[in-house]
């Protein structure tokens, strides 16, 4: 005959063992929907990262998105450059820093064992990462995730998350930032490849100036912006350099791109942020100053005139073997037009600067500024 407590036994064993295989696969169920969940977020902010046309764009919404989906207090993305692991992106507290982490070198600290084997580590609390920790780590850190960056089974990056509370991540977590990684690094990829390709469209490839197609789009841009009144004024400074088909005669057209390279330098220099240079065509440049006057332009011009005729361009004799060294003194004529009181729209002021510059300056010896005459 049983005793009353082989019975509690038996009975726990009736219904405890169920229940408990219940609870279990009830937990598994439960774990099974998170990650469905995560799979599926994963796939939808991969879709959102690969939307994105500048890097800064694709860095910016891939922390932003991990802050979303996981815990995350401090999150930082590490880039692979030559020997080092150095900050790409920080965000603490929502607010981004990224001048808060030393480059680490790899097998250094969390982050560097990561990036030397290419696996993700997980930490629960302080307790548990202390003393691997090296270099730089917020305060009141706990939690730990430490995921490597794949490209072509190379490691090129590391995300570094951080929660200031215990046990905020878990392992099942890990796969889907493994795929938002993937994401993101095909999404950095792309955004690079479409802003080298945007910038060599924009840029003349010989004096890395903006070309003429750039400027066009932002006289345009800049006219919408006069429009509105949002400009008060918007001048157009053209300049053709003198004489300069006889340059290419005398000593060869690549020291003719040279003087083009030099003087592409040269006005850069000058006009630093009061404006926008561009390579019109040819060796004629443009430089176009939001909210410049007349005045301001031509003074301005009249510098930018002195400091070309004044000091002398170095180049090479490509057609004289014998000659390495050729010091030559160049000069350029300049045409001015201001809007809104000498044109309603962009082409007029690059006609009538055009105009300024071909007949008050060239037709009237060279080497000298006019502006636009009604």
């Amino acid at each position: 005959m049983l005793k009353f407590n082989d019975i509690g036994y038996v009975s726990f064993l009736i219904i405890g063992i169920p229940f408990i295989s219940f609870a279990y696969v009830l937990r598994m169920y439960n774990s099974s929907e998170r990650v469905n969940e995560y799979l599926q977020r994963a796939a939808e902010i991969g879709h959102q990262l690969t939307e994105r046309l500048q890097v800064n764009e694709v860095l910016d919404l891939f922390i932003k998105k991990i802050s979303q989906v996981l815990p995350v207090d401090y999150g930082y993305i590490l880039d692979v450059i030559g020997d080092e692991l150095v900050l790409l992106r920080g965000v603490e507290k929502g607010e981004q820093n990224i001048d808060i982490m030393p480059a680490i070198k790899i097998n250094q600290g969390i982050s560097g064992v990561v990036w030397g084997t290419g696996k993700a580590v997980l930490y629960n609390e302080k307790a548990e990462w202390e003393n691997k920790s090296y270099g730089y780590m917020p305060e009141g850190a706990e939690s730990v995730l430490c995921i490597p960056i794949f490209r072509r089974k190379k490691v090129e990056g590391v995300l570094f998350l951080v929660s200031t509370k215990k046990k905020q991540y878990e392992k099942y977590q890990i796969p889907m930032i493994d795929i938002l990684c993937s994401y993101f690094i095909v999404a950095i990829q792309n955004a690079k490849h479409y802003e080298k390709t945007k910038r060599m469209s924009e840029h003349c490839q010989l004096t890395k100036l903006y070309n003429y197609r750039y400027f066009e789009e932002l006289l345009s841009n800049e006219f919408e912006l006069l429009s509105k009144g949002q400009r008060n004024e918007l001048s157009l400074i053209m300049l053709d350099i003198d004489y300069f088909k006889s340059v290419n005669d005398t000593y060869g057209h690549q020291s003719g791109n040279e003087i083009l390279v030099q003087m592409a330098k040269r006005i850069k220099s000058l006009i630093g942020n009061r404006g926008t240079v561009a390579r019109y065509g040819g060796e004629e440049f443009v430089i176009l100053l939001p909210d410049t006057n007349k005045q301001a332009a031509l003074r301005l011009a009249e510098i930018v005139r002195l400091t070309i005729a004044n000091r002398p361009f170095a180049t090479q004799n490509f057609l004289d073997i014998g000659v390495k060294h050729e010091s030559i003194s160049i000069t350029v004529s300049i045409g001015v037009a201001t809007a809104p009181q000498d044109a309603d729209d962009s082409l007029a002021l690059i006609r009538h600067a055009d105009r300024a510059l071909y007949i008050g300056a060239k037709q009237a010896g060279k080497n000298r500024v006019a502006e636009y005459m009604k």
